[in-house]
């Protein structure tokens, strides 16, 4: 008798090969949509509790300092941006902090406008972007000081190979420094679930785990100095803002079909998932998780 398997919330569906095609139609159709909606950081902004009222750019570019700082990226480091995006983190590591940057996304447009940015920023000598998969990458062992991957891990449909992957290609003694979608913990009911799964389909992402769980893996796969951090709290007010930009763009059909025409159907979905992702931070479902870990040696 077939014992009947419970979903999690926690696994890949389809194949990874889905997945990929998925991610590079999102971002390659939405590259102009999300600057334009979310500005050039594509992640959450990051405010004081008693300073909600921050500009989202000003928290967005908060994150990015905050992780800088969290992981202690050195100065003059030689960083792998895993999951560029649009370049924005990439650019104000390479400006404020002295690294020299190559970025990698699925998209061939997001390795576009990131080149692009980088040029109008001046900082093109000291960062490249490129396509390629996170978790299958062409460089050497040991090249990297610091791996950066902001929001990237919740695309990737193998969290330890990409794990393993990043430890391949640190150098000795460098550091991974992750900031990632995670969930509650392991136990989620059904509606959690299929509320995740929604997400999952709509935001072009492969699934989320606890940060307990990232932690355990990097233990096991061999890093030192795991540090983990819940920024659940500081981060959530994204969603707020990005429901509250939504809202209104929704309610004008003209606009909304124009979309459609230019995007394709799956645009719709797209921005009514907007709200949801706040349902789920707001039901305890989602949650946002730092960590870093170093390569021994």
């Amino acid at each position: 008798m077939t014992v009947p398997v419970t979903d999690t919330g926690m696994t890949q569906e389809g194949s990874i090969e889905d997945l990929h095609r998925a991610v590079r139609d999102h971002y390659d159709k939405l590259v102009d949509l999300y600057e334009d909606l979310w500005g050039e950081h594509i992640h959450h902004g990051y405010w004081d509790l008693h300073a909600p009222q921050t500009p989202r750019h000003a928290a967005q570019q908060r994150t990015t300092r905050e992780l800088t700082a969290f992981g202690g990226v050195p100065h003059g480091a030689r960083v792998l941006d895993s999951g560029c995006g649009i370049g924005a983190s990439a650019v104000m590591l390479a400006a404020e902090t002295g690294c020299t940057v190559e970025g990698i996304t699925l998209s061939h447009e997001q390795v576009r406008r990131a080149t692009e940015k980088a040029a109008e920023a001046g900082v093109a000598d000291r960062t490249s972007f490129r396509v390629m998969d996170a978790m299958h990458t062409d460089y050497p062992d040991d090249t990297f000081d610091v791996v950066w991957s902001l929001e990237s891990c919740e695309l990737m449909p193998d969290k330890r190979a990409y794990l393993a992957e990043n430890l391949r290609i640190l150098k000795p003694g460098g550091r991974l420094v992750v900031a990632t979608w995670v969930s509650r913990d392991d136990r989620l009911d059904p509606s959690e679930v299929k509320l995740l799964r929604r997400l999952y389909r709509d935001f072009a992402v492969s699934h989320v785990l606890p940060l307990d769980h990232y932690a355990q893996a990097c233990a096991e796969l061999g890093y030192t100095g795991v540090t983990t951090a819940d920024w659940t709290d500081h981060v959530r007010g994204t969603w707020a803002l990005s429901a509250d930009i939504v809202k209104p763009l929704m309610r004008d059909p003209s606009y909304v079909w124009k979309l459609v025409r230019a995007k394709g159907a799956d645009i719709f979905r797209f921005l009514n998932s907007v709200p949801l992702m706040k349902q789920a931070y707001d039901r305890d479902v989602m949650r946002y998780g730092v960590f870093t870990a170093v390569k021994p040696g």
